[in-house]
């Protein structure tokens, strides 16, 4: 019986050694497609190691992700970077916090994208690149806003808005932001003098996204 234990033993010994070498080898292989710029291949190969293989290394799927979005697969590629936003290695976490705002940048999804930004920075205060994205960003955002509000002292809330307008100050000194945005954002459909509160809708929006 110990012959035949040892026997098992050192067969799942070697199957284990045989499947190191091989992730080596994929991941070398893999390496070299990405840095030739075949990214197809990378993918595919970054695949066999994540999806075959059962390797959940956070360099192999912060780096599936880069080979995504450089193929224009964005959604693909979020899919991998979000894989990525739980990792114990802060500078693979602040990139990937930082490539999803990159792509939600190019969506348009200014906020969004600024919170990815800073919450890059947050987990590597050293990531020059989010920094930079993160400053031009919140520049574009405020002057975008600027010049909301300056187009907003032209319009004149009617009766309608006011009332709406002290309704949802009520609901929101009750805390119940959500409610006070809602009735604000369902008045804009009614009445477009209520855009003369957009500052305000904006600040409501910014504090319920804040509470999810």
């Amino acid at each position: 019986m110990r012959i035949v234990f040892i026997f098992i033993l050192l067969h799942m010994m070697l199957g284990d050694i045989n499947k190191i070498a091989r992730v080596n080898k994929l991941k070398k292989a893999a390496a070299s497609a990405y840095a030739n710029g075949d990214y197809a291949t990378a993918i595919s190969t970054f695949k066999t190691l994540t999806d075959s293989m059962g390797i959940n290394d956070d360099a192999v799927l912060i780096n599936l992700a880069n080979a995504f979005y450089l193929t224009q697969d964005t959604s693909r590629a979020i899919q991998y970077y979000a894989r990525v936003l739980g990792s114990d290695q802060a500078n693979l976490r602040s990139s990937a916090y930082q490539q999803i705002g990159v792509i939600l940048q190019q969506q348009n999804k200014l906020k969004e994208a600024l919170n990815n930004f800073k919450l890059a920075l947050k987990s590597d205060p050293g990531n020059e690149d989010a920094r930079y994205n993160y400053e031009l960003l919140k520049k574009i955002l405020d002057e975008q806003q600027q010049q909301q509000e300056d187009e907003n002292e032209d319009i004149k809330p009617s009766e309608y808005a006011r009332k709406l307008k002290q309704q949802a100050d009520n609901l929101a000194a009750q805390n119940m932001f959500a409610q006070a945005l809602q009735i604000m954002q369902m008045g804009l459909k009614e009445d477009e003098t209520v855009a003369a509160y957009n500052q305000f809708i904006s600040k409501l929006n910014d504090v319920v996204e804040s509470q999810q």
